[in-house]
């Protein structure tokens, strides 16, 4: 991020900074409730790195439900979505420069920002109180929210909690809520990092992200017992993902892929197909694959609103440079897969990503391309340990004839019917013609973790790929209507 420190100045007055509130938290603790800590433009300078297909440093967990109590639970209850903040360019903003006074005010004395990050939470993402991730004494941390408008059935507030004595069991402990504050817009909360506070999701009927940044300061920048922070996550390069080999001895073995074939399907044209095979790849070569695609970040998509069928509404993906992924070890063996069900032998990648998918997600039936194109996906499964009530299915299905009851007038008013359902099981691969209108379902809510899906899609040749790689580069761009037709 390239901070301006004039960049989200206010260009008109704006309410002056204000603290509304100052909390007993328990424990000898203090919490201050500071409203109108941002402007608006601020806020929305740093909220717009969250909608804009910003690239964040999400910690990918697998289901830690089943981890809590077993030594492997140190990342539940954190927001499952956060981005390190360049906190010297943070410090030159205007921002900065006009709540800075305020903090020290309250806290009588000097700070010195040590670490930042945004963090965002959605509906069903699984959090818990938890003592100050960075705690020391002398550090505090500032909260300060960035989404515009919150109500009050939102939910999403941030609560402070003390150990207190249980009934009839005094020499135990449980934990006792002591001040709640409601996620204003441009508010701000400071609170000693030490103590045990829990940001709650968003309520289930809020598509949206509850967005925030969360700031750690110290008092005391030269006591060396602190904690360190984390260091910068660097994702990999596209000449490093191009560097994948497998390890293993037998990477070379030449494959059946009849003995693999589990089942294949047909729509009622008797020329759209969809196939799935299991175990084309060993599962020391998924594990290694899916670790591989895990160095790289995965960029947030903002919720779609559209009632038009023909977006998958993924909020979650890492892409990858398509000529890199071609010099991997795992497109031998794909472009193998795409001969041998089609008789074909020159397609080639145009869109290469991780998709990730969780409970709270609706994503949408859509196909990959238009009823007049020839092109293949192949949906490779990567979660280990699924169970059927953990969900996670694909599901193919056909428009039905309009019969004048079942459907409606308007956008998204179109009847389907299920043709298959692909169950999830890892290293599974399901590959068919992509114009065949699908679905991903996301993990029922009692699977807290993430459905991990290599998503490949490709063109019969080269020039076709190119051809459809320019056209949806294009899509993204504002264009005008004029320009829309010409890029058709």
């Amino acid at each position: 991020m390239n901070d301006d420190q004039d960049m989200e100045k206010p260009d008109h007055d704006f309410e002056e900074i204000k603290i509304s509130r100052v909390l007993d938290i328990g424990d000898s603790h203090t919490a201050w409730v500071i409203d109108n800590a941002i402007s608006k433009e601020a806020a929305e300078f740093y909220s717009d790195t969250f909608d804009q297909l910003t690239q964040f440093r999400g910690y990918s967990y697998e289901n830690i439900m089943k981890n809590i109590g077993t030594g492997k639970d140190e990342k539940y209850g954190n927001a499952p979505w956060t981005k390190s903040l360049d906190i010297d360019n943070f410090q030159r903003t205007f921002a900065w420069k006009n709540l800075q006074p305020h903090v020290e005010k309250l806290l009588e004395n000097e700070v010195v920002m040590e670490y930042g990050q945004m963090e965002l939470l959605r509906a069903l993402d699984v959090v818990a109180p938890m003592r100050g991730r960075y705690c020391a004494s002398n550090r505090y941390a500032l909260t300060i929210y960035l989404t515009s408008q919150w109500n009050l059935n939102n939910y999403g507030q941030a609560s402070f909690y003390q150990k207190v004595p249980r009934q009839n069991e005094p020499n135990l402990t449980r934990l006792e809520i002591t001040q709640s504050v409601h996620p204003h817009a441009y508010r701000a909360i400071l609170w000693p990092s030490c103590h045990t506070v829990l940001f709650r999701a968003p309520c289930v009927n809020y598509i949206h992200r509850l967005k925030y940044l969360n700031l750690w300061i110290t008092t005391d920048p030269n006591n060396d017992e602190n904690p360190p922070f984390p260091a910068p996550f660097t994702p990999q390069s596209d000449e490093e993902f191009a560097d994948f080999h497998f390890t293993n001895f037998d990477a070379d073995r030449k494959i059946d892929f009849h003995q693999h074939l589990v089942r294949s399907f047909n729509d009622d044209s008797e020329d759209r197909t969809l196939h799935i095979f299991d175990d084309l790849f060993t599962t020391d070569e998924v594990r290694q694959w899916k670790s591989h695609l895990l160095k790289s970040l995965p960029r947030g998509n903002p919720y779609d609103t559209d009632q038009l069928e023909d977006h998958d509404n993924v909020q979650w993906i890492s892409a990858y440079d398509v000529e890199s992924f071609m010099k991997t070890d795992m497109w031998p063996r794909f472009l193998a897969l795409c001969e041998f069900v089609s008789n074909e032998t020159e397609w080639y990648p145009y869109d290469v990503a991780l998709n990730f998918v969780r409970s709270a997600d609706h994503t949408r039936i859509h196909p990959d391309s238009e009823p007049h194109q020839t092109e293949l996906t192949m949906v490779f499964y990567l979660n280990e340990g699924l169970v059927p009530s953990d969900y996670g299915e694909t599901t193919f299905v056909v428009l039905k004839e309009a019969d004048g009851v079942h459907e409606f007038i308007g956008q998204g008013g179109e009847v389907y019917e299920a043709i298959a359902t692909v169950t999830p099981k890892f290293g599974r691969i399901a590959i068919f013609r992509n114009n065949i209108e699908h679905s991903a379902h996301p993990p029922s809510t009692q699977f807290t973790g993430v459905r991990f899906t290599f998503a490949l899609k490709v063109s019969r040749t080269k020039h076709l790929s190119l051809v459809k790689r320019t056209y949806e580069m294009m899509e993204d761009l504002d264009l005008t209507h004029a320009q829309e037709q010409l890029n058709e």
